[in-house]
């Protein structure tokens, strides 16, 4: 059977059914009761996918507290955003989530328009990645730069050393005072304009913001790209993700920064779906309450696909993933971050590829 590859269903060939499979299949199968209950939070200030969000933790001082607090908050920058002109637009927003408040603002721009574009925080600073800029020539002009915010509210996005070559819909972490992106696209030529144009990498690189340089670790031992992360005691977390030629796949994957090495662990359970493949592509994950949680993504075939409704638990000790409560709105290209009372997952999609585009924001606990 031969597969449309994911820029063809993004383009719109097969985007009237992918709309009504997305949603529709993915609550055709009732799931059993599982543990776990998502909250439906402020939405985003306007729809946005394929996202890769961060935790900030900064110091307030001020009206808001009589003595100065830590305060945890979700920052998004870029993504995928509708445009009458073109299903690839991306934007160049901050935006920025209070969950104390329940409420969004924006933060300063970044230089550039992207999707796809990682965001860390590291060191009481944010830092954006690679990710792709949109413009008359081709949709996935793929770039390399890296730039760092200081300031959430009166600062402004500067210039740091660009990755060694362009990369993106990576797994982007903080681990061990350092920034990693792993696996995800690159360049397969010179030639960068169009999603065709890229291949899979196994690159592993960690860039260490004291001397703003970039060095190679371990790379990792299943390349394939839309993968999610999330890092717990000191180890990174790598699950799901897909290869352009082999569609979407299971594969966890586990990375000790301090043995420089890579572990298999168990892989992601099968969908709860039955139409859907056994994998999971353009996820979120998150750690939270010593547990990896991972949810949502996509899949293409030949009658559309379908967005997963799916969300796991991870336990290192046992090496086991559990069903837990499933996602009420199910979407692919969302971001998840984990805050203190729970794990938050915005914007995404409610169907495959570049199409239903949403604000959602669900607050995950358990």
């Amino acid at each position: 059977m031969s597969h449309p590859d994911r820029r063809d269903v993004i383009l719109g060939g097969t985007a009237a059914a992918a709309t009504a499979l997305g949603i529709a299949g993915a609550r055709a199968h009732p799931h059993p009761p599982s543990p776990g209950a998502w909250a439906a939070r402020a939405d985003m200030p306007f729809p946005v996918q394929e996202i890769y969000p961060a935790a900030f933790e900064r110091i307030e001082v001020g009206a808001r507290a009589a003595k100065p607090a830590s305060v945890r908050l979700l920052v998004n920058a870029g993504g995928m955003t509708p445009a009458p002109d073109s299903p690839f637009a991306a934007t160049a927003a901050t935006t920025i989530y209070d969950p104390a408040r329940d409420d969004w603002r924006h933060g300063p721009a970044l230089p550039q328009a992207r999707h796809h574009l990682a965001l860390v925080a590291l060191h009481g600073r944010l830092y954006a990645a690679g990710g792709f800029a949109s413009d008359a020539e081709g949709g996935w002009r793929m770039r390399a730069e890296l730039w760092r915010l200081d300031d959430l509210d009166a600062g402004a996005w500067a210039p740091a050393a660009p990755l060694p070559a362009p990369q993106a819909e990576a797994v982007a972490v903080a681990l061990n005072g350092f920034l990693h992106i792993v696996g995800g696209r690159s360049p397969a030529t010179s030639r960068n304009l169009h999603w065709r144009d890229h291949i899979d990498v196994d690159r592993h690189q960690a860039y260490d913001p004291r001397r703003d340089e970039w060095f190679e670790r371990r790379p990792i031992p299943t390349p394939r790209n839309s993968a999610a992360g999330a890092v717990l005691g000191g180890l990174l977390y790598v699950v799901g993700g897909r290869t352009v030629r082999g569609g979407v796949m299971p594969t966890a994957e586990v990375y000790d920064p301090l043995a420089d090495r890579w572990d298999r662990i168990a892989p992601l359970p099968k969908a709860m779906n039955k139409k859907a493949p056994h994998g999971q592509a353009g996820l979120a994950a998150a750690a939270w309450n010593g547990k990896v949680y991972a949810m949502g993504g996509e899949w293409f075939d030949d009658a559309g696909g379908g967005v997963y409704a799916d969300a796991w638990e991870y336990d290192p000790r046992a090496d086991k993933w559990r069903a837990v409560a499933p996602m009420p709105r199910p979407r692919h290209g969302l971001g998840a971050v984990a805050l203190d009372d729970g794990i938050y997952v915005c914007g995404g999609a409610t169907s495959p590829g570049a199409k239903a585009t949403s604000a959602f924001l669900d607050r995950f606990s358990v």
